[in-house]
């Protein structure tokens, strides 16, 4: 498992490239489930200000 951060345009990109799994939103976060075709199963966090943490997962 790898975690990193990332800004608003990597997470757009990584949300545009990905299919999506799940969508859950909160107050001040939104958590995305997806597949990336390279990457693999990704959670995306992110938060009110479009930033936020992408974790890559095991299979």
């Amino acid at each position: 498992m790898r975690m990193f951060d990332a800004n608003p345009p990597v997470i757009r990109d990584l949300k545009d490239e990905s299919e999506t799994l799940a969508e859950k939103a909160a107050d001040d976060f939104t958590v995305v489930t997806a597949r990336h075709p390279t990457l693999g199963k990704l959670v995306i966090i992110t938060g009110r200000h479009g930033a936020g943490v992408v974790v890559e997962t095991e299979e």
